[in-house]
Parts: C-alpha cells; structure tokens; sequence
C-alpha cells in the first residue's frame, strides 16, 4: 500500500472514542473526553485531506493508473474491509465501483467478474445493516448486490472459455450469493440455492476445474441452505421448502458431530439449532419442545467464549429465541425468569466483551435482538437495553439523546408556562387538568422521546460511533432509515409504542416540503407538537455538536439559533421558533444545552463504575 493508505488505516483503527483510564475524576474524564473529541475531529480532517489529495485523483483518473497503482487500491480496499471488522465500507465500495469502471472500460473479463464480486460483497455488508426495515426500504441496497452477484454469475455460460481456476472460483461463489440478503418468502432463496448445489454437484463442470475446492463449497451451499429456514410464523415454509432444507440440515449436523467427536469438542451451537428448527418444522415435537431445546443450547454457551461461536449462543440464539416467544406469546409468563437471566447474561457479555468496538458480527447479532426483544415484568425493559447499548458501544449517540432529552424538556416548561394548552393535542394531556401535573406530564414524555428518538441509529453504528471521515451521499441515504428502524422497533412494544411517531418524524420539515421520511405526516401524528420540539432541539445540538465529524462543518449556538429562525414555518414551527426570538429564552436555553452536556457525560461516566 501507499503510505497514505497506511496512515489512513491506522487512523481509522486509533480512532478517538470516549473511553478513558481507570480511577479517573468526573473533570478529568470530561477533560480526557474533550480531548478525544478534538482528537476524532482532527482525524477527520486528515483523513479527509488523504482522500481529497491522494485517493479522488486516482480514482478521477484511474483509467490513467498503472498497475502499480492498480494493485495497491486492491490491498488498500481489502484492509478496509476484511468481513469481520469492516472499518470503512463505504470507501471500500468506492474503490470497488472505480475498478469496476475501469474493467469495463478495458473490456477485461476477468476483472470485471473479479470486481463485481468484491463490489457485491461491499454491498452484503451494507445490507447486514438493514436488520428491521421493511423490504421497500432495503430493496435499494439489496438490488444493488444481487445485480454485481448475477450479473458475475451470468458468465457461467462461458465457463469453457475461461480458463483462469480464480475467475471461474468467483462466478460460481458470484452465484452461490445470488441468494443473499432479504426475500420475499422463503420459497424464492430456497430455490435459488438448490440451483446453486445442483451447478456445483454437476461432474462436468467438476472435471472442467479441478483446481477449485468444490467439497467446500458445496458444505457452504448447504450451510447457506440450512440457513434459509424461515423462523416467523408470518413467513411459513412449504412442504416443499422442508423436505429441500432437510437435507442440508442433516448433512451439516452429521459434519459438524462427526468432527466433534473426532476432535473430542463442544458441538457447534448453530448446526444443532438448524437441527432442532427442522425437526420441529416435520411435526416431531411442538413449541414447548423447540424452546426447551434452545433453552438448553443456550445454557450450555460459554460466557467466556468471545469467538463467534460465543456470541452466537449468548446473543444470537436468544433473538431467535425471542422470536419464537413473540410467535407464541402464551409461552412467555411461563418463562419469565428465565428470560430474565437469560438477558442479563447477555447484557454482562457485552459489556465485558474485549475490542467489541471492532467486532462485526457482534453488532450484527445485537441488531438481530433488537428486532425480536421480548419484555418481560421485572426484566429488562426494552428502553433500558436500547440505551445500555448506546452507552456500550455509541457514547456520542447516547450524549447526543441525552442533550435532546433535557434540552426538549426544559424547552416544554417554558412553553407551558405561556401556553398550558400546548400539548393538548395529546389525549393524556390533554386530560390532566392541574397545571403543574402537566407540566411534570410533558417534560417526562419529552425526556423519554429525546432518550429514544434517535434509537434506530444502532443499525448503523459504524456510521455515527466510528466516523472517520465526512459521509459519501449514499451513507447519507442510508443513515437516514435510522428513523424507519427506530419507530418500526419502538412501535412493536407496548412499553414504547408512544415514542414511536417522534423517532419517525423528528427529520420531517413542518411543511411537509422536504425532510424524511415520506411516510410521516404531521396532521395526522398523535403528538406533533412534541415531534416539533424534538425535532428543533435535535437540529440544534445536531448543528452546534454532532455534525462536525460527518460534515465537517460546525457552528455556534447564536448561529444555529438564527438559521433555525430563517426556515420559520418551513423546516420548523412557527409556534417554537417565535420563542427562540426572545433573546433572553434563546439565552436560556444555551445554557441549558451547556449544563445537560455536561450532565450526560457525567451519566456516562457513571455508567462505567467510577
């Protein structure tokens, strides 16, 4: 690599976070973590002027790059992502479309097939991300993968006239990841995997390529296969679909058993569970059954274990878990203390979890838990694992929440004491008729909206907490499903449904005229008021805060108080902004969003037992 591809990594990795030493002060931990942020900023702003002098020329020019240069922007982009830590995938993609241009370009077969599957492989990342969206709202990213897939395995047809075993390597794993990411049902992966295994059990094209590793894969195809079972009563499996699944199952298990024995080892978790669903799915043993196998696979998962294999049992089985509970509601009360333990476990695993900053499929299986968590009384809320997360591994995110959510609530005091009929627009306000009680009524919402508003930005942490150079448009893009994600996860629970249509609408403009998503209208949202005033004070800290790391661009309070006040009536309420006209309100609340500040760190710092 290039020397300021090296730095770049190394930047990336040594990224400032807000973690310090141990037996620090509150001042000298907020003085560490001012320097760190400085220190992130500052990273950012290298970063940036590595690409914009280094890396954008290149690939402005790369139909002008010798291979010299070639070579070292494919070492450069496999660095940035190498599937376990994916440290910027965004730019990896961006080297990868540039090659690609470039093959076709050049009409180079063989780099074409090549680059398509590393291109595709950028985007399956990117979709791992995509964990509670609808499918409309991950078609984008997930079309945009199967076509580099497809259109690499569509050069199976000319298999005879390649010779090269790497290429023909790529167009058969191309087609065996046709079947990744979201389907529709259950029937349409299934199927395209068993055309997968019949192309790779075919002798002809076998004695073609010897070269290649077929036993592998055809094991994988049929671990792709036994992955393709379908957990949600919603997405049943035909007939059809088990009898195809029950063959990969068996074979999988009866592998992985064998080389336990042979090794003298723990059965591998995963296999087992497959075995187990299958099973369950032939009519050999009904819910009660499935669930005290899992439980038992669960039991017996290693909470020393960090490896895949250890998460995979602390975190993972329980989502699955978790699914199947909120299938069969009944079968919870049953099972609430174990559910208990069960999460508390997990949550002490997390925390305890080395270098999980990196990690991953970590983040991968926590977003799977947060789409099926089940609460149960005495347990866990949904509010408190969803925070608990933030401060774990998006520090910024959560002091961001926390800013939000003490700005919002001092901001609803003094419109209350003007206005006591504000927030009348919702029912259980309106309803209280003392004063004071409404008040208290309303700053606790608007405490527990601005805590949760910004929740769906845990699918895309290594967006927000691991920042390390201004966003590209489509990061922009996708960033903005967090309020998709935050109010589908926040909806499905009755503990959280009231702060649903805030996490929703909290970007939309008050005019409708632009903003995101489409899906929100204000007239029709049961606290709009409320979405107003979080969506206001989330702008703000937004602007004079966060935002620096992704734009590079930040400014003062004085400043973003007056832009807010020019997009009066558009982007934000009238009825808000007119109050921020009053120097001495607007100076009031500088100092709140100074003193809440400070107060959020100091719950972070609380948080980690100091």
């Amino acid at each position: 690599m290039q020397p300021y591809q090296e730095e770049y990594i190394a930047n990336i990795k040594g990224i400032a976070r807000l973690t310090v030493g141990e037996k620090l002060s509150f001042e000298t931990y907020l003085t560490r973590c001012d320097g760190e942020r400085q220190r992130a900023e500052e990273t950012v702003k290298r970063n940036m002027k590595l690409l914009r002098e280094e890396l954008f020329p290149v690939l402005d020019h790369i139909y002008e790059a010798d291979e010299k240069k070639l070579s070292e922007l494919r070492e450069f982009a496999e660095a940035l992502r190498d599937g376990r830590t994916d440290l910027d995938v965004g730019l990896y993609c961006q080297i990868h479309k540039a090659l690609l241009s470039l093959a076709r370009m050049r009409k180079d077969r063989k780099e074409m097939i090549r680059e398509l599957y590393w291109l595709g492989m950028g985007y399956y990342s990117l979709c791992n991300k995509l964990l509670g969206l609808e499918r409309a709202d991950s078609r984008k990213y997930t079309s945009q993968m199967r076509l580099c897939f497809t259109e690499a395995a569509a050069y199976l047809k000319y298999f005879d006239e390649i010779e090269d075993t790497e290429t023909r390597g790529y167009i058969l794993r191309s087609r065996a990841n046709m079947a990744l990411g979201q389907f529709g049902f259950p029937s349409e992966k299934i199927r395209m995997v068993k055309r997968t295994l019949e192309i790779l059990q075919d002798r002809e094209y076998q004695e073609k390529e010897p070269g290649l590793p077929w036993d592998r894969y055809i094991y994988m195809t049929h671990q792709q296969m036994a992955a393709s079972i379908s957990y949600g009563k919603e997405n049943t499996m035909t007939s059809q679909d088990v009898e195809d699944v029950m063959d990969s199952v068996y074979l999988v298990y009866q592998r992985r058993f064998q080389e336990a024995a042979e090794q003298k080892k723990k059965m591998q978790l995963r296999p087992s569970f497959s075995y187990y669903v299958i099973e369950y799915c032939c009519g050999m043993f009904g819910i009660d059954g499935l669930l005290a196998r899992v439980e038992t696979l669960m039991d017996g998962a290693d909470t020393s274990d960090f490896s895949g294999e250890g998460m995979y049992g602390i975190i993972s089985l329980l989502a699955f878990y978790c699914q199947y509970l909120n299938d069969f509601p009944e079968k919870i009360p049953e099972r609430s203390e174990h559910i208990i333990k069960l999460y508390q476990r997990m949550l002490e695993y997390v925390e305890a979890f080395p270098m999980a900053e990196e990690n991953e499929t970590l983040f991968l299986y926590l977003r799977q838990l947060c789409c099926t968590f089940v609460e149960v009384e005495n347990g866990v809320s949904y509010k408190q694992f969803l925070l608990k997360i933030l401060m774990r591994f998006a520090p910024e995110i959560y002091i961001h929440s926390k800013v939000v959510a003490d700005a919002a609530a001092a901001f609803c005091k003094i419109i209350i004491e003007e206005d006591p009929g504000f927030f009348d627009d919702m029912d259980r306000i309106r309803e209280i008729g003392d004063l004071k009680e409404k008040c208290r009524a309303v700053q606790e919402f608007a405490v527990e909206c601005g805590m949760l508003h910004d929740v769906g930005k845990i699918n895309f942490m290594n967006l927000y907490s691991q920042t390390t150079r201004q966003w590209f448009e489509d990061e922009y893009e996708m960033a903005n499903l967090h309020v998709k994600v935050g109010a589908a996860w926040l909806g499905e629970r009755k503990s959280t449904s009231l702060y649903a249509p805030v996490a929703l609408g909290h970007h939309s403009w008050y005019d409708g005229s632009r903003g995101y998503p489409e899906s929100y209208h204000r007239l029709e949202c049961p606290c709009r008021q409320m979405v107003d005033v979080i969506g206001l004070m989330d702008w703000i800290n937004n602007v004079v805060d966060t935002a620096t790391l992704y734009t590079g661009v930040g400014k003062k309070f004085e400043e973003a108080v007056e832009e807010a006040i020019a997009l009066e009536g558009r982007r934000f309420s009238p009825l808000l902004t007119a109050r921020l006209r009053d120097r001495k309100i607007a100076d009031q609340m500088e100092a709140v969003f100074t003193a809440v500040r400070r107060e959020a760190y100091r719950r972070l710092y609380e948080s980690r037992g100091r």
